[in-house]
């Protein structure tokens, strides 16, 4: 019982997170709420040995079928309801109440503590850093963040570009992605190279628009832009250009779209038709300007690790399991975790640090926290 009150809440909680977002960025076209959702891929969601797949044209991109491939999956030894990342070395875990993070390795630990009248936002762990981003409660105070070297254990305190309160953070390959404000309180994207200590302030929206969603990897920065026109908002997927200018991409419908994440000759994404269903998404590909249909998943759940992009797929009916989608380099899509529920499960927003994935799994059978390599 407890493993159902569990997913339950954890279900209500991001479906009302998901809604408040929604009523900022949700958009309003051709496309009403009630229009349906393309037609699922043949075979999405099954398991099949489908070869890789040459993608077609943007109106009509190829279906692809997914093939069962799961990953090497451990439990962690942490329950479930605690904020936990496994990485290569160091593995990042939250107390109960969300104010202390205890960073370990074998024969080493290191402790952050959120300060008084803060609560952890982000743990992010590569294999040299980990960053703690903590947050006013009553969002009054601008965010604070804790950088640490993993190699000395040096901790130092993220002070230039100043953190925006919340928001959308990243780290990859040292290089660290977050919101700061500019000048009259515009929302800006700051970069920062941990290892040189430099910051600068990068993109800002424009006046009455901001943006959320931010991924990063080798292959580029993602991030969803959204404006606020009436009476519902609409919103953009862009990859970072070589400039740091957002660069919308080629393929999602307008205004639709919602998870983004660069490939190494492309993206992934994510497109949102029924403002009332907001929770669930049809994903797409693109391969060298062919597209690709990737089929049915779950908002806001994209993120890449590793050499591919995951996201998790909700059951799509009372007999199938939450499964975790796998989109590999090869252009393949894999089923890489099937949840032991079936029906009434779902999993948690995958965490990645560096090529390890933390996946937290939420269901009648029983609930599991676990990790594997990417490889």
């Amino acid at each position: 019982m407890r493993a159902v009150a569990t997913a339950r809440t954890l279900l209500l909680t991001r479906t009302l997170l998901l809604t408040l977002l929604l009523g900022l960025a949700a958009c309003g076209t051709a496309d009403a709420p009630g229009t349906e959702l393309p037609p699922r891929s043949p075979g999405s969601g099954t398991t099949s040995t489908s070869a890789s797949p040459l993608g077609g044209p943007v109106d009509s991109p190829t279906p692809v079928e997914a093939v069962a491939h799961p990953l090497d999956w451990s439990d962690t030894g942490v329950a479930p309801e605690v904020r936990f990342v496994q990485g290569a070395e160091w593995k990042a875990r939250a107390n109960p109440q969300n104010t202390v993070v205890d960073l370990v390795r074998e024969g080493e630990s290191l402790r952050v503590a959120a300060g008084a009248d803060r609560t952890v936002s982000e743990m992010l762990l590569d294999d040299d850093w980990a960053v703690i981003v903590t947050q006013d409660s009553n969002e009054s105070t601008p965010g604070q963040a804790v950088v640490i070297d993993l190699a000395t254990g040096e901790q130092r305190s993220l002070v230039t570009p100043e953190p925006a309160n919340g928001g959308s953070w990243a780290l990859t390959g040292g290089d660290l992605y977050y919101p700061t404000y500019g000048e009259d309180r515009a929302y800006c994207l700051a970069a920062r190279a941990l290892a040189d200590k430099n910051g600068e302030d990068g993109w800002c929206a424009p006046e009455r628009s901001g943006w959320s969603g931010l991924t990063a990897s080798e292959a580029g920065v993602g991030l969803m832009t959204f404006d606020d026109t009436r009476p519902i908002a609409c919103r953009t997927v862009n990859v970072l250009d070589g400039s740091g200018l957002p660069h919308p991409l080629e393929g999602p419908r307008p205004c639709v779209a919602w998870d983004v994440a660069a490939t190494p000759d492309g993206a992934v994404w994510s497109e949102v038709r029924q403002p009332r269903r907001q929770e669930k998404a049809h994903f797409f590909a693109s391969i060298q300007g062919q597209f690709v249909d990737l089929g049915p998943g779950t908002t806001g759940t994209a993120i890449p690790c590793g050499d591919s992009i995951f996201f998790v797929r909700d059951p799509q009916s009372g007999q199938d399991p939450a499964r975790l989608m796998r989109w590999t380099p090869r252009h393949r899509l894999q089923i890489a975790y099937e949840s032991p529920s079936v029906g009434n499960a779902f999993l948690g927003e995958p965490a990645c640090a560096g090529d390890v994935l933390t996946l937290t799994s939420f269901g009648e059978a029983r609930d599991e926290q676990v990790w594997a390599s990417v490889s």
